[in-house]
């Protein structure tokens, strides 16, 4: 023993007492341990709604993560990404968190992925200079009491938070919403499929009815029986006003005696009065009908159920002044509508068609969308928006200046005329003023043209990172943004309001410029002006928060009968009045001067563009969401290279390809003859007759 004390003293026992020092830091670091995020939008750190949503679970959910080990590089790193972001998942839970990852090597592992829905993707694959294509899983699967929900295919990592725990969230509701459910009460999946259809040889119509059926009978186990599933298949009047109520496919066809038949089609959930119509409908292929939305049936009433029984939040849109509609009656597959806009706020908001000259805001509505006005809005209707703004409500506007003559379109020209609408007017008393303009930039969407070139779409403002508020998380982690024929905005009067927070959201370049007059949008004939003056940075979207004044001095009269000013009970010598003069509560205004940035114009389907990204954050800023603001756009403020010149471009491009590698070794020959000239100094000062040195 004595011995053992004396080598623990002496230094012989240094190496030993270090290795086992190494090794119980290592125990140690498995089960408490800090991560450090140093990416600017923190990319790899969980945002507070997704720590809040995992450690508040009640009941276990599991992740099934199915990714091959073999895959590409690019690929490997996101895996390696999801891996991470699980592991942050599960670090926040504490509990009911389960993350599995599944060799998919193992078939036993690859039937489960099958079993779960999740498809092998084709993937590119570079070897010996050759190029190949190999199949693999990327995926996930998430499971929650019987629910189960997929992710696949999981092909990059933007955005990868904000879609899975969209997911967790919904997965949650649906799966405790069901359970929630009164014993007797179920669900209805209604087919309506007019018989007459299978005598027109459209394609899949002798396969929707088993289809639906077999995509029913898998959702409903898991759903625990609540569902309950009929078919339509004759035609009648109360079937023709479910086609109308519920927005279904009817399909007019000409017998040949000349007589017109009305057939319907369409797939619908209804639960009491709430409903939710899926997207199966008859498409004009090349050269026959088809019937589209029946192929993945399963996925599309999984979905359909989670928005039918989640907690949608509604967001009144404002109706009667020619907005831009919800719906695309047009053909124009949504190029002058906001049905895309609509479709990607309906994942988590649903839009309620308000005309405020004969309703009222709801109470417990929060927030407010107005797309487009052209036309004039009574006193009384301004009086509510005003109201409801002066009570903290927030609004959405989307306001033209300039409005495109329909009179020159129709005759097949074009001219813009000023957008007379007195909401404009309203904006100007919260001090927030739509110019009678177009802004056009130097740095705009680009195109080729196959007889011209390459065109300037100088109305398209292409902004860059750094014309975009990097301190509102609206904003904050978009690379850029598209925006299409915007007004300028002066929102000075607001600014020097000390009431009143302005944040300026987006900007274009020094080298850009407003017109008024003698306005044609053709890229053939449009130039950057001479003048240089006449070059300045327009503002395009403005975020105002806090407290305003009202537009009107006191309540307006109404005409209707019954209707008193101001809402005032007068009764002999008690008079009332319920008009609010100053904000009583923080409000919140989003303007931007166009509307034409919420059509399918730059708005795909999808929601992958950055002008959707924006404003899918604004309506989330405006219901209080701002965590999904960072957790839908995390990764995606990458540096957009802005240089114009081909030259410049070249050069930048061949010195990060060779000019780095060339400064490296420039700075090693350097630092190599600065420490040959000063071993030479020491030698020369303190050996300098040493023989072995070469003169």
């Amino acid at each position: 023993m004595k011995k053992l004390i004396n080598w623990f003293k002496s230094s012989k026992s240094d190496f030993v007492l270090f290795v086992i020092f190494l090794v119980l830091i290592n125990l140690l670091s498995f089960s408490f341990y800090k991560r450090i995020d140093l990416t600017k939008s923190k990319s790899y750190s969980l945002s507070k709604a997704s720590k809040e949503l995992v450690n508040n679970l009640e009941q276990p959910l599991s992740v099934y993560s199915f990714f091959d080990s073999n895959l590409p590089e690019a690929y490997n790193a996101i895996a390696q990404y999801v891996e991470d972001l699980l592991t942050e998942y599960e670090g926040a839970a504490k509990k009911n968190f389960n993350v599995y990852k599944m060799n998919t090597s193992k078939p036993q592992n690859a039937k489960l992925a099958d079993d779960f829905g999740l498809m092998q993707v084709q993937i590119q694959e570079v070897k010996s200079k050759e190029v190949g294509f190999k199949q693999g899983y990327m995926g996930i699967a998430i499971t929650y009491g019987d629910s189960v929900e997929i992710i696949n295919p999981i092909s990059s990592t933007d955005g990868f938070e904000y879609l899975l725990s969209s997911k967790i969230s919904k997965i949650i509701s649906t799966s405790d919403t069901l359970a929630g459910l009164p014993k007797n009460d179920h669900i209805e999946l209604k087919l309506y499929f007019s018989d007459i259809l299978k005598n027109w040889g459209i394609s899949g119509a002798d396969e929707i009815e088993k289809n639906t059926r077999s995509a029913y009978k898998a959702v409903n186990k898991r759903a625990s029986g609540r569902i309950d599933f009929t078919i339509e298949n004759n035609v009648s009047d109360s079937v023709l006003l479910d086609a109308e109520k519920y927005g279904l496919q009817m399909v007019r066809i000409q017998n040949d005696d000349g007589s017109i038949t009305t057939a319907v089609l369409g797939l619908v959930l209804i639960h009491n009065d709430d409903f939710y119509s899926l997207p199966v409908q008859i498409e004009n292929m090349l050269f026959s009908y088809a019937i589209s939305g029946i192929d993945d049936l399963e996925n599309s009433i999984t979905e359909g159920l989670q928005s039918l029984l989640s907690n949608v939040t509604y967001v009144g849109y404002i109706t009667g002044h020619d907005e831009l509609a919800l719906k695309d009656d047009s053909n124009s597959g949504g190029m002058t509508s906001a049905v895309n806009f609509s479709n990607l706020v309906s994942e988590k908001y649903q839009f309620v068609e308000m005309d405020l000259s004969e309703e009222d805001i709801p109470a417990g509505m929060n927030c407010i969308v107005i797309n487009g006005p052209k036309s004039e809005f009574l006193d009384k209707e301004l009086y509510k928006i005003d109201q409801f703004i002066l009570r903290g409500g927030n609004v959405v506007f989307f306001v033209d200046g300039m409005l495109e003559n329909q009179m020159a379109m129709y005759y097949g020209g074009e001219s813009f005329e000023k957008n007379e609408s007195n909401i404009i007017k309203l904006l100007e008393a919260y001090g927030i003023k739509i110019q009678n303009d177009i802004v056009f930039d130097k740095n705009c969407y680009t195109a080729k043209n196959q007889n011209y070139g390459m065109l300037n779409y100088y109305w398209a403002p292409n902004l860059q990172k750094d014309q975009l508020s990097q301190s509102s998380v609206i904003t904050k982690n978009l690379g850029y943004v598209l925006m299409l024929q915007n007004s300028s905005i002066d929102a000075s009067a607001a600014i020097e309001d000390k009431n009143i927070n302005l944040s300026v959201l987006a900007k274009t370049s020094e080298d850009s410029w407003t017109a008024s007059e003698n306005l044609y949008l053709n890229p053939l004939t449009m130039s950057v002006p001479d003048n240089k003056d006449e070059l300045h940075s327009s503002v395009l979207a403005v975020l105002a928060e806090g407290k305003f004044n009202s537009y009107f001095e006191s309540a307006p009269e109404f005409d209707e009968p019954g209707e008193a000013s101001g809402n005032s009970e007068v009764n002999n010598k008690l008079q009332t009045s319920k008009h609010i003069a100053k904000s009583i509560a923080n409000g919140k205004l989003f303007v931007t001067g166009s509307s034409q940035i919420t059509t399918g114009q730059v708005i795909d389907e999808a929601g992958n563009t950055p002008v959707a990204m924006l404003l899918l954050n604004v309506i989330d800023y405006m219901n209080g969401n701002q965590d999904l603001c960072i957790m839908r756009t995390k990764g995606l403020s990458a540096n957009v290279l802005t240089i114009k010149s081909k030259a410049a471009a070249n050069f930048w491009q061949y010195f990060c390809e060779f000019g780095i590698l060339v400064l490296i070794f420039v700075c090693w020959l350097i630092v190599w003859r600065i420490r040959v000239n000063r071993r030479k100094q020491i030698n020369k000062k303190y050996n300098p007759n040493d023989a072995r040195l070469i003169k």
